[in-house]
């Protein structure tokens, strides 16, 4: 069987126009097959749903799903065919008794052609006994949509039935980010391509990471499909991913059955974090129901001064919130009290509102707080966990827990740079390996600083290092690398951004030509100062340059940060032997001049290259 993908358009549209007949009888006699794939929640750390997949037969070029569907599409059965695999996946699901919700995809075409698809797909999951709050609907990107009032309209009549809405593929598609926000579904997918290679990918962990703020921002969970390799696991657990899916935990299968050994490498990536999170600061205020009357909620402020903020929740689920001040700067107009006093909260409280998720870091929780521009300090916002309420935090805490944390931080930093010290230079590298991340670890050191501190003294000296600082800062990733200061003139950088080599040779550029900036005109011209060497002697010295040297994490013996310490000591001794700026690597037992490309082979480029990423 050929790959579709080679098919020239013309040979394509005749194998399609040749599987009409051969589709139309799939169809009638339902001979087509539901896969299952499992979809992880890291937190508990397993198996909390499935997606149904469809294939054709597989002795058939419609075997494939794409040729399947555009071949129905092509034939005008596309909507019978929709209804066939959403009718046999619940079958199957619930023949399988297996636990967790079902996700099943419907393009917002089939919602377009047929005005009643909600009581459509309702009766199927009746006539199949399937429960209605463990569907899940994926709206699926195949094409523009036109028609959002149809879509809000179906999507809020199967919601109300129980169902949850999920957006598929986001990212994939021209209309994704208009669709997330018109129909404010209860799951996001973020696309494949996002997520395959986001561990050396600095562009695409930002990506991801800015939809999960977005998907924290408006309450949604947050999914990412195509996960095969443990790197990228280990990268979307750190960041805080709601769900996974992928063949890393297991590739579809004819039976939603839970296998432990699809799990192991969930294990192996979950990273334990000390961090503090938003859950650290949830104060739990008893919920108000969103039928209780706006005098009853003001009785209520009344008996409890100390209240802000009132939740408004629904089955655990959080609405909105009335806020003190709001309500009785309302109840004070003049026959406000008569208007609103025998409605209902949900007439006057703040809907949407900022939902927080417990599990947040809070750098991340602070972000979403301040998007709004300057928040009160006593301002309260709603902390939910797995989508429920759990209580309300304040931005006084939240920034107070910051400051702390920032504090105790300072206390291990260099006075001068106020850049990580010794202690977190060594965690970092011990939490890596731990987690068998790779790496690459820098040690940036000046050279002839000695004499340069001796001429123009150690304030002048301070002004290099601070520029080095910054320069270090500005050029490495804060998400991916750490930059650390050991002391005096040494710098550490631990990196896993792919492109590490080019970063740390721009330092070195960087370094070189602004250098000159801290010599008199007289040095800077000449290009030496005199001083005397550590015997005593007087002799010439250079403008300062930079001695780089760097040790792959997987060099062998590279079991802790104290060995690599050890390590990286015949490297330094490597670099310090060249003249003017150095860099060099050691890979296992191979060393590179990375500053000498003309002496370079093209197997140790192609190491190197390999070593990037």
């Amino acid at each position: 069987m050929s790959d579709p993908r080679s098919d020239s358009p013309t040979l394509r549209l005749r194998r399609l126009d040749a599987a009409t007949h051969e589709l139309m009888e799939l169809v009638r006699e339902g001979r087509i097959t539901t896969l299952f794939q499992p979809i992880i929640d890291p937190r508990s750390r397993g198996i909390c749903g499935f997606e149904a997949l469809t294939r054709g037969p597989s002795d058939s070029w419609l075997h494939s799903p794409q040729n399947l569907f555009d071949a129905a599409r092509r034939g005008g059965v596309k909507f019978e065919l929709d209804l066939l695999c959403i009718q046999n996946a619940f079958k199957r699901f619930v023949a399988s008794r297996v636990a967790g919700k079902l996700f099943v995809n419907v393009s917002p075409d089939t919602i377009y052609e047929e005005p009643n698809f909600a009581t459509r797909f309702l009766d199927l999951a009746k006539a199949a006994g399937m429960a209605l709050d463990r569907c899940v609907i994926e709206l699926t990107e195949e094409s523009l949509v036109d028609d959002y009032a149809r879509l809000r309209s179906t999507s809020q009549r199967l919601r109300e039935a129980g169902c949850a809405i999920a957006i598929d593929d986001l990212g994939a598609g021209s209309s994704g980010l208009r669709t997330w926000s018109e129909l404010r579904p209860d799951y996001v997918k973020i696309d494949r391509y996002f997520v395959s290679g986001i561990d050396s990918d600095s562009t695409k962990l930002e990506f991801v990471r800015s939809m999960l703020d977005m998907g924290r921002a408006m309450g949604c969970r947050v999914i990412a499909e195509g996960v095969e390799t443990e790197r990228e696991c280990r990268e979307l657990v750190e960041l805080g991913l709601d769900r996974l899916q992928g063949n890393l935990f297991g590739r579809p299968g004819a039976t939603p059955m839970a296998a432990l050994q699809q799990l192991e490498s969930l294990e192996r990536s979950f990273v334990s974090q000390a961090a503090l999170s938003v859950e650290h600061i949830a104060l739990y205020i008893s919920p108000v129901a969103p039928e209780m009357r706006v005098s009853e909620i003001a009785d209520v402020f009344r008996d409890n001064p100390q209240y802000l903020t009132l939740p408004v929740v629904r089955e655990g689920r959080p609405l909105g919130v009335v806020r003190r001040e709001q309500l009785f700067s309302v109840l004070a107009k003049p026959l406000h009290p008569e208007i609103y006093n025998k409605k209902p909260v949900t007439a006057i409280m703040e809907c949407p509102t900022l939902l927080v998720d417990a599990q947040l870091r809070l750098e991340q929780a602070s972000r979403l707080v301040t998007q709004k521009g300057r928040p009160r300090l006593t301002e309260e916002f709603v902390i939910t966990k797995d989508g429920r309420y759990l209580g309300l935090g304040q931005t006084i805490d939240l920034l107070r827990l910051i400051t702390e944390q920032q504090l105790q931080a300072a206390k291990h930093s260099n006075p001068l740079t106020l850049l990580p010290g010794n202690g977190a230079i060594r965690a970092a590298m011990d939490k890596l390996i731990e987690n068998r991340k790779r790496f690459v670890v820098a040690y940036f050191d000046l050279d002839s600083f000695k004499p340069y501190n001796d001429v123009y003294g150690f304030a002048q000296g301070d002004q290099v290092i601070l520029h080095l600082a910054g320069l270090l800062k500005a050029a490495f990733s804060a998400r991916l690398d750490f930059v650390g200061h050991v002391g005096g003139d040494d710098f550490l950088i631990v990196m896993r951004s792919a492109d590490w080599r080019d970063r740390v040779i721009k330092v070195i550029d960087r370094f070189a030509s602004t250098v000159a900036n801290f010599y008199s005109p007289e040095h800077a011209s000449t290009g030496h100062i005199v001083a005397a060497d550590r015997d005593g002697v007087t002799q010439k010295f250079p403008l300062l340059t930079l001695s780089v040297a760097a040790l792959d994490s997987e060099t062998f013996g590279a079991a802790s940060a104290d060995s690599i310490a050890h390590l990286l000591t015949h490297v330094k001794k490597l670099a310090k032997e060249r003249v003017g700026n150095s860099f060099v690597l050691r890979s296992d037992e191979r060393v590179f001049d990375l500053l000498s490309k003309e002496h370079r082979t093209e197997r140790e480029i192609g190491d190197l290259e390999q070593l990037a990423g």
